[in-house]
């Protein structure tokens, strides 16, 4: 069956087939739902015993009802269905199945979604929010995505697999509602798949500049979408383990793991610096005692007892020999086990009659255990000077007499 309205924009625009769009070409009711999907840069289903499906709305036709919130055309329709769990439960994941008309869909390319989560109106028949107003201010959690393709199933639809970010706990033998509403501009246009079943009451749209009020009941059922999390709220935080390794430098690695909601973030500090959020492991050079501290939270909002570790990074092992002769040179050997890197070096004069020589720098680009690597500054003055050499952290001193370019009775 194809049912096709449309309606005419600022006069010139036509929007067509707003509220619902039908594939007769396509035989509907063909695909199982099933958490083996995975979208594009999304978290794949996994039914492990966290994750267990907890309500499966039934199979998904190719009947597409418009939910859609337009970036540029005066419109936010809202397809919405109903749920009912008989325990206490978390919904940490969701699984659904849309599709586009009314011009060629956008995939790969990939667009955001909201998941919306509505309380009843007290009725059993539809969210709180009637009539042409948006009702997303009445809803109970808003869980936007960005950057999901999902998954071509090669008959016009496609499957979203996304993970929330803020968990849903539902009571128990309590009715929600659940929104999955594309963000995109048209054209196209992007539906709900309609399901083969009614498990509790019909789906219901909102789409008022389509004629169509919150809440109306389109008469074709329900929608396809499942709901996975399970095991009641979630009240345990995230354990974060802490491996370090290295002298010079010391390398920082931090593991949270998370057996129900998942985690959200790690935070970290070295010694009495601000907290940063952890993405990659992290390098400490400054040589001296520290300690880092860290924590988890999860996607339920738990947070971790702080925790902390503390490390050593030795200073670098340097020794610097000063010799005199054709101006001054400074001999640089790493006296340690490992390798040393990007080595800055001075070698600084302090004689009245310094004219050429007076401060020299560089740097060693790399200096491996047991060598060393002689840098030299040019002179030329008279009298006595005093002599200050250094290379990383390390420094020496000796005093000498500058004879023009040479630099003699160096001790």
């Amino acid at each position: 069956m194809k049912n096709q309205k449309f309606l005419k924009i600022a006069g010139v625009l036509l929007l067509s087939a707003v509220l619902l769009f039908s594939a007769s070409a396509v035989t509907a009711n063909t695909t199982t739902l099933t958490t083996s999907f995975k979208a594009t840069g999304q978290s794949q289903g996994s039914q492990s015993t966290s994750r267990d499906v907890i309500w499966d709305n039934g199979y998904y036709t190719t009947n597409l009802l418009a939910s859609q919130q337009d970036l540029v055309y005066p419109f936010n329709a809202q397809t919405a269905n109903d749920f009912q769990l008989s325990s206490a439960q978390t919904v940490t994941e969701v699984i659904f199945w849309g599709g586009f008309w009314n011009g060629a869909p956008p995939w790969p390319d990939p667009l955001d979604y909201n998941i919306i989560f509505y309380a009843d109106d007290g009725s059993g028949n539809q969210p709180p929010g009637a009539g042409s107003q948006d009702p997303t201010p009445n809803a109970l959690l808003v869980d936007t995505h960005t950057g999901v393709s999902g998954v071509d199933n090669g008959d016009g639809t496609f499957t979203y697999d996304l993970v929330l970010n803020t968990p849903f706990a539902a009571s128990a033998n309590t009715k929600y509602w659940v929104v999955f509403q594309a963000i995109m501009t048209f054209p196209p246009q992007w539906g709900w798949a309609a399901s083969d079943t009614v498990l509790l009451h019909s789906a219901m749209t909102g789409f008022p500049l389509a004629g169509a009020p919150y809440w109306t009941d389109l008469g074709y059922g329900d929608t396809a979408f499942q709901l996975l999390g399970g095991g009641g709220a979630d009240t345990t935080p995230p354990e974060t383990t802490c491996v370090i390794t290295g002298t010079n430098p010391v390398t920082i690695t931090l593991t949270a793991t998370d057996a129900d909601s998942g985690v959200n973030f790690t935070k970290y500090k070295i010694d009495d610096g601000a907290y940063a959020t952890y993405t990659a492991p992290v390098i400490v050079t400054e040589a001296g005692d520290h300690v880092v501290y860290f924590y988890s939270v999860d996607k339920a909002g738990n947070i971790e007892t702080e925790k902390n570790k503390a490390f050593t990074v030795e200073a670098p092992s340097i020794t610097i020999t000063i010799k005199g002769g054709l101006g001054v040179s400074a001999t640089i050997k790493n006296t340690g086990t490992t390798d040393l890197t990007n080595i800055n070096w001075t070698i600084n004069l302090d004689g009245k009659l310094i004219f050429v020589g007076k401060a020299r720098s560089g740097t060693i680009a790399a200096l491996a255990p047991g060598e060393s690597k002689t840098v030299k500054d040019f002179v030329i003055g008279f009298g006595k000077t005093g002599i200050i050499a250094s290379a990383g952290d390390a420094e020496a001193s000796a005093s000498g007499t500058v004879l023009l370019f040479f630099v003699i009775g160096v001790a």
